[in-house]
């Protein structure tokens, strides 16, 4: 599988990922650039935080496009060996956290600007955005990407999109 860096201080750099599919779904080119396309210049403004990371591209691409740090969490071995080369072929030592952990246990409240959650489809629940609305820091971002054959009705408020087989459900964290 080729994974590749779309824009910005890496533009066009492998992500390293595991033959096949899995252990990992990555996030598709064309949701990836949508998610920063909406999030603009949001993502320079605070950590980044990627759960259910897999290969780390989207942390990646927010490191890319100049996030000043971002933090990775993924559970599976395979995808957090090829997370860590690609970390270590781009030089993000200082900028990059790998955290080897279930995304569903990861707790740092508050601490992210955007906090994205893409978890395998077949196990995601809803609740994913309240936890990674509990992520992001006051007026910071929430965004789940969610399948689009699993319609669902949201709350009111929310900005969703829709990609081909994925959704992006977007939510801002009320500032104080």
């Amino acid at each position: 599988m080729s994974l590749k860096i779309s824009t910005g201080r890496f533009k066009g750099r492998n992500v390293h990922a595991p033959p096949g599919l899995e252990p990992t779904r990555p996030t598709p080119g064309m949701v990836r650039s949508a998610l920063f396309s909406i999030l603009g210049d949001e993502v320079l403004r605070g950590a980044f935080c990627d759960l259910y990371a897999g290969t780390g591209s989207v942390a990646l691409e927010a490191l890319s496009r100049g996030a000043p740090r971002a933090t990775a969490v993924e559970n599976h071995s395979k995808a957090l060996a090829c997370l860590q080369r690609t970390a270590t072929d781009l030089g993000l030592v200082g900028e990059l956290e790998i955290v080897r952990l279930d995304a569903g246990r990861f707790r740092r409240p508050g601490s992210f600007h955007v906090a994205f959650a893409d978890p395998p489809f077949a196990a995601i629940q809803p609740e994913l955005l309240d936890k990674c609305l509990e992520l992001a820091s006051p007026g910071g971002w929430a965004v789940l990407q969610w399948p689009s054959d699993r319609p669902r009705e949201w709350p009111e408020g929310l900005d969703v999109r829709r990609y081909g087989a994925s959704m992006l459900v977007i939510a801002r964290k009320p500032a104080p």
